[in-house]
C-alpha cells in the first residue's frame, strides 16, 4: 500500500497546517484552484491515490472508545475545571491537529454539552460520522439518524482548534433555525456562532463571519467570496466581508455538489438601457411569427435547431432591421432566446411572479432563487411576456459554479442521506471520497410500489384514493409532486373530492415562512394530508404523534420520476425515521416528461409497451425496471454535462490567465 494511503491519522492531523487565518496561510486563506484530468477515469483514479485510507472498523470501535471515556472525564471535572482543560485543549489542538487523541477529546466535551444543554444522549454512530467527517469525507447517514448533531460534532470540534467553520445548510430558514437551536451548546464550549441568509447586509455578514461557526446557504458564501475577490482585485480590502474560506461543513451535500454543481453563481450590476428592452421586444415579435416544425424544431434538453425554412424566413423579417440585426448569428441568437421565453419557460414550473416580479423557481429545492435571474437577456424577455416591466441589463463582474468553489476551500467534509449513487464523481471532481454510515436502528420503511397509468388525470385521482384511504386509516400522508403547478393540480383534486389538506410549494418560500412551518408542523398529525413540491424532501422533519405512529406512521407518494434514484430515496425518507413506521409508493403515468422523453427510444420502447400492457402480476418488475433504465440514462447524461461544462469553464480560466486576465476563478 503506498505511504500516502498508509496511516489515516497522519492525513488528519494537520498540526501547524490547519486552515487558519495568520502568518502562515495569510488574513485569507483560499486554495488555488486544482489542475483536473481531462479523462473522469484519470481523474477518478488520480483522486483515489491521493485519498486518504479507509478507517477500519477496529480503529472507528476504538475512537468511539475514546470519547465515551473523554466524556466520563469530563462529567467529573468540576465547571472551573472544565473551562480551563478546554483552554488547554484548544491549544493543543491549534498545534497538534485533529489526532485520535485530541479529536475523541474534543467530541467529549461536547457531548457532555450537548447532554447538559439539551438532554441528548450522543450515539456511536454519530461519534464515527463526525470522526470520518473530520477527516474531510461525505458520509451517507440515513435520514432520521441526527445528522444535525453530526455536524456538531464536526463542527465544533475543528472551531475548537480555531478554524473558521462554515456550514452549509439547504436554505435560509434552516441556517436561522440550526444556528439558533446550537447556540447554548456552541456557547457553553466558548464558541460563538451566527447565520447569514440572504436578507443580511454587508455590516451583518461581516460581523457573522467573524464567528467561530456560521451556518449559511453555499450560495450566499459563493457571492461572499465572489464580492471580496472583486474588492481585493480593486484595493479595496475594507469592504470583504470573509476571514477566507478555511472549512465548509456540507449539509445535504448532493443537493450541492451534484444537482447544483453547475448552476451559475454569477456576480453582476445592472446597465440602464432603454435600447436593450426594445431589441427584447423586438426578438419576442419575431418569435411569435416562428412555428415549431416548420421554423425550427427542439432537440434534446430543449436545445432548438433552426430549420433552413426558419433562418430564411428570419432573415426576410429582418431584412429591413438595422444594427446588429444584420448578422445572421446575432438574430438567430435573439430570437432563439425569445423562443426559449415563450416555449420553454412555463409559469408555476420554472417561474412564480410574485410583487410584480419574476422569480426563478430552483428545480432542485423547489424554492425561490431569490436574487436569481437568467443571463442573455432571457430574464428580461420572460418578464415582457408576462407583462411586466423588464428588469435592467446587467453586466457580469464575476462568476463561478460549486465544482469551482468548493476545491478552494483548505478542508470540506459533509453529509446526505443519499451520497452513494455519485461516490465516484464526488470523488474525481472534488477529491471527497464517501463513506456509509451504518443504521443505529434497523428500518421498517414499507416499500407499497410502483404503479404506471395511462395519462396525467388517471394517476392524480390514483393518487387522491390513496391519500383518502391512507388518511381514514389514521396515518399521515406526504405526496410530493415535481412542480408547482403540479401540486395545485392535485389539489384541485383533492378539494373534489372532498378531502382537507395542505399544500407547500414555493408560492409559501420566502416572505410567507412562518406559513411553511404552520404546514410542516402540521403535517405529522391523524389523518394529515400535505402536497409538496421538493420543498419537503430535504432538511424537513415531520414530527408524528403518537397516535400516528400506532396507525402505521406516514405514507409518502412520489408522483413523479425524478432523474436519480438517489432524489426518490431522499423523498421516501421523510417516512420510517429513526426505527419508526412508514410507508412509501409512486404513482406515475406514461405521459410524464422523463418517461415519454425516453420511453420512446430504441429498445426501450418495447419496454414501455410490455409495461402499460402486462398483467398486474408482471407489471411491478417491468415498471420497475423501465423506471431504473431510464433514470440510469438520465444520470449518465447529467454527469457528462456536468463534467464537459467544468472542463470548458478550467479550460477558460487557464486561456485567461494566459492573457493575464485571469478573475482567480
Amino acid at each position: 500500500m503506498p505511504a500516502s494511503r498508509a496511516i489515516w491519522s497522519e492525513r488528519i492531523a494537520l498540526g501547524g497546517r490547519l486552515p487558519v487565518p495568520g502568518p502562515v496561510l495569510g488574513n485569507y486563506p483560499v486554495r488555488e484552484a486544482p489542475v483536473l484530468s481531462n479523462s473522469p477515469s484519470w481523474a477518478l483514479a488520480q483522486a483515489w491515490w491521493r485519498m486518504p485510507g479507509r478507517p477500519s472498523a477496529l480503529r472507528t470501535r476504538r475512537f468511539v472508545q475514546q470519547v465515551r471515556q473523554a466524556q466520563a472525564q469530563w462529567e467529573a471535572l468540576t465547571p472551573t475545571q472544565v473551562d480551563e482543560h478546554l483552554a488547554r485543549l484548544r491549544a493543543a489542538l491549534s498545534v497538534g491537529g485533529f489526532t485520535d487523541a485530541l479529536a475523541a477529546r474534543a467530541m467529549g466535551a461536547v457531548g457532555l454539552r450537548v447532554k447538559q444543554q439539551l438532554g441528548w444522549q450522543i450515539h456511536d454512530v454519530q461519534l464515527a460520522g463526525a470522526w470520518w467527517m473530520l477527516g474531510q469525507r461525505l458520509i451517507e447517514m440515513a435520514t432520521g439518524e441526527g445528522k444535525s448533531l453530526t455536524v456538531v460534532l464536526a463542527a465544533a470540534s475543528a472551531a475548537l482548534a480555531g478554524v473558521p467553520v462554515h456550514v452549509m445548510t439547504a436554505n435560509d430558514y434552516l441556517a436561522r433555525r440550526d444556528a439558533e437551536q446550537w447556540t447554548a451548546v456552541y456557547a457553553s464550549l466558548g464558541l460563538s456562532t451566527a447565520s447569514v441568509t440572504a436578507a443580511s447586509t454587508t455590516d451583518e455578514r461581516r460581523a457573522a463571519y467573524q464567528h467561530d461557526v456560521v451556518y449559511v446557504t453555499a450560495k450566499e458564501v459563493a457571492f461572499d467570496f465572489l464580492r471580496d475577490r472583486a474588492a481585493r482585485n480593486q484595493g479595496q480590502d475594507d469592504t470583504i466581508v470573509l476571514r477566507g474560506l478555511c472549512m465548509a461543513v456540507i449539509d445535504e451535500a448532493d443537493s450541492i455538489l451534484i444537482d447544483e454543481a453547475c448552476t451559475p453563481l454569477v456576480l453582476s450590476q445592472a446597465l440602464p438601457s432603454r435600447q436593450a428592452e426594445q431589441q427584447h421586444r423586438l426578438s419576442l415579435f419575431l418569435a411569435r411569427q416562428m412555428q415549431a416544425g416548420r421554423d425550427f424544431d427542439w432537440g434534446p434538453q430543449q436545445a432548438l435547431n433552426w430549420l433552413d425554412a426558419g433562418t430564411e424566413r428570419l432573415a426576410t423579417l429582418s431584412a429591413n432591421l438595422q444594427g446588429p440585426w444584420k448578422l445572421k448569428r446575432y438574430r438567430e441568437e435573439q430570437v432563439s432566446l425569445a423562443l426559449t421565453a415563450l416555449h420553454v419557460l412555463e409559469r408555476d414550473v420554472h417561474y412564480l411572479l410574485r410583487d410584480d416580479e419574476v422569480h426563478i423557481i430552483d428545480g432542485t429545492t423547489g424554492r425561490l432563487a431569490i436574487g436569481r435571474a437568467w443571463s442573455r437577456g432571457l430574464h428580461q424577455m420572460v418578464c415582457i411576456k408576462e407583462g411586466l416591466t423588464a428588469t435592467p441589463e446587467t453586466e457580469t463582474i464575476s462568476q463561478t459554479t460549486y465544482q469551482e468553489f468548493f476545491p478552494r476551500y483548505h478542508r470540506v467534509c459533509g453529509l446526505s442521506g443519499t451520497l452513494w449513487e455519485e461516490r465516484r464523481e464526488l470523488l474525481a471532481v472534488y477529491g471527497l471520497p464517501v463513506q456509509s454510515v451504518p443504521l443505529r436502528q434497523p428500518s421498517l420503511r414499507q416499500d407499497m410500489g410502483t404503479t404506471m397509468n395511462a395519462d396525467a388525470d388517471a394517476k392524480w385521482a390514483l393518487v387522491a384514493r390513496q391519500a383518502a384511504e391512507q388518511a381514514g386509516q389514521g396515518r399521515a400522508v406526504l405526496v410530493g409532486t415535481d412542480t408547482v403547478a403540479d401540486s395545485e393540480r392535485l389539489s384541485r383534486v383533492l378539494d373534489g373530492m372532498g378531502l382537507p389538506h395542505r399544500l407547500l410549494n414555493a408560492r409559501h418560500d420566502g416572505h410567507e415562512g412562518d406559513a411553511e412551518r404552520e404546514v410542516i408542523d402540521a403535517a405529522g398529525q391523524p389523518g394529515a394530508v400535505t402536497v409538496a413540491t421538493h420543498m419537503a424532501g430535504r432538511g424537513t422533519d415531520i414530527h408524528l404523534a403518537d397516535e400516528v405512529l400506532a396507525r402505521g406512521g406516514l405514507h409518502v407518494i412520489n408522483t413523479h420520476l425524478n432523474a436519480s434514484r438517489r432524489i426518490d430515496r431522499q423523498l421516501y425518507g421523510r417516512a420510517a425515521r429513526q426505527g419508526q413506521p412508514g410507508s412509501f409508493a409512486c404513482v406515475l403515468a406514461s405521459s410524464d416528461e422523463a418517461i415519454r422523453r425516453w420511453a420512446g427510444q430504441g429498445w426501450l420502447a418495447p419496454l414501455m409497451r410490455m409495461a402499460t400492457q402486462a398483467k398486474p402480476g408482471g407489471r411491478q418488475a417491468l415498471v420497475r425496471l423501465l423506471c431504473g433504465l431510464i433514470q440510469a440514462r438520465e444520470g449518465r447524461q447529467a454527469f457528462w454535462r456536468r463534467w464537459h461544462l467544468l472542463q470548458m469553464q478550467l479550460a477558460m480560466h487557464r486561456q485567461l490567465a494566459w492573457a493575464g486576465r485571469d478573475d482567480g476563478a
